[in-house]
C-alpha cells in the first residue's frame, strides 16, 4: 500500500504535494533573496557615512575582531574558560565583518583604511573614494 500513496503521476505532470513543495521552495529563495537585497541596501547607508565607519569600526574593536586573546590567571597558568569566552567574542566581531564584506566591500574597504593603523598608509586615491547609496 506504500507502494502506491509514492507512486508520481505518469501521465508526465507534477504531483499536486511535490508542486506545492517546489512553490514553497520558491517563495523561501525569494524571501532569502529580497532578505539579502534589504540588508545590503540597510548596510550601504551605513557605511556610505563617516560616523556610520567609525562607529562600525568601534563595535570590531569592542568585539577584539583582530586580536587573539589568551587568558592566564595571576600565576601566570592558562585560564581556558576565560579563553574561550573572549574567543566567542572575537568569532561575533568576525562574523560580522565577514557578513560586511559580502554585502558592502567598498564600504568595509574604506573603513579599514579610515581606521586600521595598519592600513593608514595606503595611497590616497582610496582614501577619497566616496560610496553611493542607490
Amino acid at each position: 500500500m506504500a507502494e502506491d500513496d509514492a507512486e508520481t503521476a505518469t501521465d508526465g505532470s507534477i504531483p499536486e504535494d511535490e508542486a506545492q513543495e517546489r512553490a514553497g521552495l520558491q517563495k523561501k529563495r525569494q524571501r532569502a533573496r529580497r532578505a539579502d537585497e534589504e540588508a545590503a541596501e540597510f548596510w550601504g547607508r551605513v557605511f556610505a557615512d563617516p560616523v556610520g565607519r567609525r562607529e562600525m569600526w568601534a563595535l570590531l574593536q569592542n568585539a577584539h575582531t583582530f586580536e587573539e586573546r589568551f587568558a592566564c590567571g595571576p600565576n601566570g597558568f592558562p585560564q581556558d574558560l576565560a579563553t574561550w569566552y573572549q574567543s566567542g567574542e572575537r568569532d561575533v566581531g568576525l562574523r560580522l565583518w565577514r557578513s560586511w564584506l559580502r554585502l558592502v566591500p567598498e564600504g568595509v574597504n574604506l573603513m579599514m583604511v579610515e581606521n586600521d593603523p595598519t592600513m593608514r598608509d595606503a595611497p590616497k586615491q582610496r582614501r577619497r573614494r566616496v560610496i553611493e547609496v542607490e
